[in-house]
Parts: structure tokens; sequence; C-alpha cells
């Protein structure tokens, strides 16, 4: 059997700097958010803050490392709930702290990230056992099917580089494709080549940057700020099952904006998790106008 660190999350923490501070016997570990703008994953495009998809993989990354000796295969499911408080600011140094949390199933950690004395980022994220009900394999013919794997529109989820979308362009309005990173990519899932919670996650958030457009309206430069992600995914699935995002629709509430959505076997439907993911959204000059005031 596939061990938790090799299911779960792969080998790699390249987001965490040298430990800060732990404190023995507690499981409270603090360590420092190593911010590599050459990183072609998380800056895909020029930016002036640190995104949000880095702390979360960062986060995550944490998690690893607290779960590295534990070898239970059992743990095939991770969920994650976190809120962003503010804008992670470029140049100055991001502290990311963990400790263990009260769950009800399997292990969990509380998470927060912070900057200059202030929280930017927070979390619980906690792994449990749940029987398998997903395929093992690909339905025949599902690699070959093109419009599966022909990718969205880069500017409408934002991105720059091919290697960097991560979602197909959409089957229907509320539904599309989950991609596979590459070989190499950051999101990756290694040499057991599965699904990584980072990447449908970063599936789900282009998703919704998508639907910004597409559904409501969203101008093509509005500057969409994320407040908050709820994910329940499985850890153990083959990249050779394809998958696909629904949006569970909601309507906006004015400039917030909330998208559920299922994660789902595209061959079957079945519903295998769910992500959702909440933004604001703000015009390119407003967005600006409050940068410039901070």
């Amino acid at each position: 059997m596939t061990s938790l660190v090799q299911t779960a999350f792969g080998a790699a923490d390249p987001t965490l700097d040298d430990v800060a501070g732990s404190v023995p016997g507690t499981g409270r570990t603090t360590v420092r958010l190593d911010v590599d703008e050459t990183d072609r994953c998380f800056y895909d495009h020029p930016l002036d803050h640190i995104p949000g998809m880095l702390l979360v993989t960062a986060l995550l990354d944490l998690v690893r490392a607290q779960v590295r000796d534990q070898a239970d295969a059992g743990l095939n499911r991770l969920r994650i709930s976190l809120s962003f408080d503010r804008i992670c600011e470029p140049g100055e140094p991001v502290t990311l702290h963990c400790e263990p949390a009260p769950a009800e199933e399997g292990p969990a950690w509380q998470l927060r990230a912070e900057q200059e004395g202030g929280t930017v980022c927070q979390a619980v994220v906690g792994l449990a056992r749940t029987p398998a009900a997903h395929p093992t394999g690909q339905a025949q013919g599902q690699s070959q099917d093109q419009d599966r794997t022909r990718p969205a529109d880069a500017a409408l989820v934002h991105r720059r580089l091919p290697e960097n979308i991560l979602l197909g362009a959409p089957l229907r309005t509320e539904e599309a494709a989950v991609l596979v990173p590459p070989a190499g990519h950051r999101l990756h899932g290694g040499p057991d080549g599965l699904h990584t919670p980072d990447a449908l996650i970063e599936s789900a958030r282009q998703m919704s940057t998508l639907l910004a457009h597409t559904a409501h309206g969203r101008e093509p430069d509005i500057q969409l700020l994320w407040l908050s992600l709820e994910a329940d995914v499985p850890t153990d699935l083959p990249v050779s099952v394809p998958l696909s995002l629904r949006w569970e629709f909601t309507p906006a509430r004015g400039a917030r904006a909330p998208y559920p959505m299922a994660l789902l076997d595209a061959v079957s439907g079945v519903r295998l998790g769910g992500i959702a993911i909440t933004h604001h959204s703000m015009s390119r000059a407003r967005y600006q106008e409050r940068r410039a005031a901070k």
C-alpha cells in the first residue's frame, strides 16, 4: 500500500524555508515562506502581491511536513476551510504557523500566515478516512477526447503560460474538465501519478475566475480578490481518472460571488468531492486606488 505522504501530498516542500521555531512535544511549528518570484507556476504573470495559491500550497506543504513520518494509507481525504483576511504584500517576510486542532475523524491542524504582525490568511486542514468510492482506471477512449483536453481561454482564467492552465474549455456553461499539470510542474502528482489537492484547488480557482466573466459578466480586466476556500477532496485519485468541475449555481451578491463546485468523475458523473471559492470583484481602477492608499 502507498503511504500517506506518497498518496496525499508528494515529497517536496519548496515553498517552505528553514524552520524558524517549534515547541517540542506540542506539534506547534513556525516556518518562513520562501517566495520565489521566478516560479512559473505561482508567478504566471507579473503581480503586485504574493498570490493566494502560493499561500494555500505553502500551508498544505506545512501539513505535509507534519505527517511525513506517518504511513497510514487509510487517510485518503483532505478537508480545508480557509479565509483570506488581507492582501499579502511582496517584499515583507511571511511566517506560517501550524498547531494541532481538535478533530472527530483523522488528524487536523490550525494554520495561519502572518505578515508584519497581522494575519493574512487562516485555515483548518484535516485528513480523514473514507471508503474508496471512485474508479481506479480511465474509461476507454477518454484520453483521446479532444474536447476534454482543450484548455480554457487563458484570458478568462487569468493565466498566461499554457502549462499553468489547469481547466479545460467549458463543456457547458457550468461544467469544465480538470486538466492534469505536465510532468515537472509544481502541482504535478509526481511518480505516483495522482490528482494533488493543490492542483484540484487551482483548477477550481480558475473555474471561479472563468465563471466571473462568462456567468456574471465581469469586465475582462476585473480584479478578483480571493476571500475564502472550502474543499473536501480525495487524495488518492489516479490521474487516469478523468475529472470535471460542475458549478452548483449560486447567484452573485453584488461584488461578492460564491462559486461552489462539485468534483465529478467525468465518465460516471459520480460526485467525488467539492470545492467552493468566494471572491470579491473590484474594477482595475478601484483596485489600483486601494493599493496606492495602503
